[in-house]
C-alpha cells in the first residue's frame, strides 16, 4: 500500500486593472499556466471580453477546479512550481476571423504554488502584478487560489484524475470527465493531472 493524498484545486479569474488604453477596441482575457515542479504545465483561458471605452468593467469572475490525487513527494515538487499569469488581447477582426491570426500578450506574472499552501488556510486573493513598463502603472490582474488535501490511502499504483468546469457541464477534457466537447482546456499531457507525475471559459 502507498500513501496518497486528494488534492483540490480551485483558481478564480475575477478581474483586471491599470488596462492600457491602446489595448480597448479589441478582447481582453486572461491565460493561467499551472506549472508543476517538473516543468509539466496545464492551460486554462477566460472568456473575452469587450472593455468600455472608459476602460472599466474588466471583470470576468470565473472559477476552474482540479481534482487530483498523487503521492506526498508529488504534491512536495508541485510546491516548488508556479501559476502563470498572462494578459492578451485580441483584435475585434479576430473575434469574427479567429483564422488570421492569434493574440498578443501584454503582460505577465507568476504566482508560486508555496504561497498557497503555506498561507492561512490553504486560500489567498492577490493581485497578479505585470511587468512595469517605464512609469506607468503596471497592470494587474487579481486571482484567488484555494487548495484542500485530504489524506488517503490507495494500493494501486495508476493515479486516476478528474476536471471540472464550474461555470459550464462543457469541458474538453475529452472523455476524462465524460463529455466530448472542445476549446476550454488544453492539456500538454493528461497525465499532468496526475500528480503522481506531476500537477497541469466560460
Amino acid at each position: 500500500m502507498e500513501n496518497y493524498s486528494s488534492l483540490s484545486c480551485e483558481i478564480q479569474i475575477i478581474r483586471a486593472r491599470n488596462v492600457d488604453r491602446t489595448l480597448l477596441g479589441g478582447s481582453l482575457f486572461v491565460r493561467c499556466y499551472l506549472y508543476s515542479g517538473d516543468d509539466q504545465r496545464v492551460e486554462i483561458k477566460s472568456q473575452e471580453i469587450i472593455p468600455s471605452k472608459s476602460g472599466d468593467h474588466l471583470f470576468w469572475d470565473e472559477s476552474f477546479s482540479l481534482d487530483c490525487s498523487g503521492s506526498q513527494d508529488s504534491i512536495n515538487r508541485l510546491k516548488q512550481g508556479s501559476v502563470v499569469v498572462e494578459l492578451h488581447s485580441r483584435k475585434n477582426l479576430l473575434l469574427l476571423l479567429p483564422i488570421l491570426g492569434g493574440s498578443n500578450m501584454f503582460g505577465r506574472a507568476e504566482i508560486p504554488w508555496r504561497s498557497v499552501f503555506e498561507s492561512k488556510n490553504m486560500e489567498i486573493m492577490e493581485w497578479a502584478i505585470m511587468d512595469k513598463v517605464n512609469d506607468v502603472k503596471p497592470m494587474a490582474v487579481q486571482i484567488a487560489m484555494k487548495i484542500r488535501v485530504i489524506e488517503t490511502i490507495k494500493v494501486k499504483k495508476n493515479i486516476n484524475s478528474k476536471l471540472r468546469r464550474s461555470s459550464s457541464s462543457s469541458c474538453a477534457c475529452m472523455d476524462y470527465c465524460g463529455c466530448n466537447s472542445s476549446n476550454v482546456f488544453r492539456v500538454d499531457d493528461y497525465q499532468v493531472f496526475a500528480l503522481g507525475a506531476a500537477l497541469g471559459a466560460l
